[in-house]
């Protein structure tokens, strides 16, 4: 990713738990809950069904790091993992990093 208008491009170091070749691993700056943590790819894509078969892959591999991340960071109880693709699917309009 290299759009400089883009949230996820150059997101701040400090929000930054994970990283490979095709994904970024990033703490939601505006949580709807302690750990909410956000995996994204770092091609441009609209949803989940735009990304390729190697990003579905390292995205569900990042979801173990993220794990990692979130229970050295936080006590959870339990994990909700989502994909939220259009208002009607829960998506939020604006990045929240």
């Amino acid at each position: 990713m290299t759009d400089t208008t883009c949230p996820f491009c150059n997101p701040d170091s400090s929000i930054v738990f994970y990283e490979s070749s095709l994904v970024v691993g990033l703490w939601d700056r505006f949580p709807v809950g302690a750990g909410h943590a956000l995996l994204v790819t770092r091609r441009h894509v609209a949803s989940w069904f735009d990304a390729t078969p190697e990003e579905h892959s390292a995205l569900a591999e990042a979801l173990g790091y993220a794990r990692t991340a979130v229970l050295q960071s936080h006590a959870p109880d339990g994990f909700n993992i989502g994909v939220n693709i259009g208002a009607a699917g829960g998506q939020i309009g604006r990045a929240h990093v």
